[in-house]
Formats: structure tokens, C-alpha cells, sequence
């Protein structure tokens, strides 16, 4: 009974690595202009069992991590105005970051990044506490998407 829980832990060890080697494989083969292009030989039947971050339906695998709270509202009609609007400035200045409108009934909020630790989200959040825009800003532990 021992080695079956012994050999099945292992197992899935090795399908999480596999997992993470397939993120890795195909940013070090992407190629931007300017750059040197690196190719990976390996078999294919490597490549079919790492598969990737994506489960079978094609959704992005969410885990614990952080996200920095720019807007919170309680008023239903406002806040989603609000909360959309601060969503627009997020995304025209400072790109490269997803940004979510959440409704959690009675509060809406609009939220920027997926962190993977709090100290990343913190340091964003900081550096946007400076710029003075916010009323009020902090970080939220929650479900975060998985780049690809």
C-alpha cells in the first residue's frame, strides 16, 4: 500500500515538471527579431505528455497568489461606472498586466494582476500608491490565472 502512495506521489511529481518544462520550452524557442533562436530537439511523444497550462476544456489554471485592489465600491450603479472607468486607465497606462472588474454582491472592485507572491504585488502597488490617482489601494489574496 506504501510504495502504491510512494509511486503515485511521484508520478504526479513528474506530470507537474513535465507541465512547467512546456512553459519553459516554448519561451526560450519563441523568437523576437533582433534575437538568436534557440531549438529544443526532442521526441514527440515528450512534447504530447508535457501538454499545458491549460486543462482539457482549453481554461487557464488558477491558483492562490495576489492581485492589487485599485477600486472598491458598494453602490451598484456607480461603482460599476467607476469601476470601469479606473479598469480603462489601468489598461491604457500600465499595460502588460490582465485587469478585472469582480462583482461580489453588494461590492464591486476593479483589480490588476495576477502575483505569485505578495511581495511582487506590493512592490506595484507602491509604485501606483506614488502616482497619487487612488482613493484607496491595498493587495487581495485570491485566484490567479496561470500565464500560458
Amino acid at each position: 500500500m506504501m510504495k502504491r502512495i510512494v509511486m503515485l506521489i511521484s508520478m504526479l511529481f513528474c506530470v507537474l515538471c513535465a507541465g512547467a518544462q512546456s512553459n519553459i520550452v516554448s519561451k526560450i524557442e519563441s523568437y523576437a527579431f533582433g534575437e538568436g533562436k534557440v531549438r529544443i530537439n526532442q521526441p514527440e511523444k515528450l512534447v504530447a505528455l508535457m501538454g499545458s497550462m491549460a486543462n482539457a476544456n482549453g481554461e487557464v489554471q488558477q491558483v492562490e497568489g495576489y492581485r492589487v485592489l485599485v477600486y472598491s465600491g458598494n453602490n451598484s450603479r456607480q461603482a460599476r461606472d467607476e469601476a470601469n472607468a479606473m479598469a480603462e486607465y489601468m489598461r491604457a497606462n500600465y499595460p502588460g498586466a490582465e485587469v478585472y472588474v469582480v462583482f461580489e454582491s453588494p461590492i464591486r472592485t476593479c483589480e490588476y494582476g495576477d502575483f505569485r507572491t505578495r511581495e511582487e504585488a506590493e512592490l506595484l502597488m507602491y509604485r501606483l500608491r506614488a502616482t497619487r490617482k487612488f482613493k484607496e489601494i491595498s493587495v487581495k489574496k485570491c485566484l490567479i490565472n496561470l500565464p500560458y
